[in-house]
């Protein structure tokens, strides 16, 4: 895929689309089985994949792809490139999988992209879409860690401008004073709800997953 800019304060519009060298529709449509999935070799489902395409696994995302006039539609799965998988999917909206689809499930740096009423409705919808026993792993900024890092001046906001850095941010656009580290992780990157961990507990309890499981922020 071509080189997409790292660095964006905002959420991208779904109307946007990324580009491809190659888009091969593979066949299955909406709901997409476990079968479906079995056939094409993928072992799991990702969301949020943005650009980030994962071999192995059927990737997901808002955003589309294009391949010049061809682009990805809803519900359909397609062969990227012929190396991974893509399905464009809103997950604010019914996911386009059987019950029982797949036993994994992954979304990094994801689920801070909606709403705390959207990120339940989501994990519904992983819920159902996941094998009794299935594995759904997030990963999201832990609040707890950005308010510690106010407190305390402990150097973790120093390693986290860093990391701005290198993801092509602007020097100046991102500044050393405490406040504006901590309003960055609310406010910029496109995202609605920062958990920490009670708090992402509570959303996934809610969406009917059971207490006990291993929690790790």
């Amino acid at each position: 895929m071509d080189e997409v800019a790292p660095w964006t304060w905002d959420e991208a519009d779904t109307d946007e689309e990324f580009p491809c060298e190659q888009l091969t529709d593979t066949g299955p449509m909406a709901p997409v089985s476990g079968t479906d999935l079995a056939a094409l070799g993928v072992r799991g489902i990702q969301f949020g994949s943005w650009d980030g395409q994962a071999a192995g696994w059927l990737n997901t995302d808002a955003v589309g792809l294009r391949c010049g006039d061809v682009r990805t539609e809803t519900g359909r799965v397609y062969h990227v490139d012929g190396a991974t998988y893509f399905t464009k999917a809103d997950a604010r909206q019914r996911l386009p999988f059987a019950d029982g689809a797949t036993r994994w499930v992954y979304a990094e740096h994801f689920i801070e992209h909606l709403s705390l009423k959207e990120g339940i409705r989501w994990l519904r919808e992983v819920r159902r879409i996941l094998t009794p026993g299935g594995l759904l792993r997030l990963t999201t900024p832990d609040l707890a860690r950005y308010v510690d890092g106010y407190r305390l001046d402990d150097g973790f906001y120093s390693t986290h401008r860093e990391r701005l850095l290198l993801l092509g941010a602007p020097p100046h656009e991102v500044p050393e004073r405490r406040a504006f580290m901590l309003n960055q992780i609310f406010h910029f990157h496109g995202h609605q709800w920062i958990y920490d961990e009670d708090e992402l507990i509570f959303a996934l309890t809610t969406a009917g997953f059971p207490e006990g499981l291993c929690w790790s922020m």
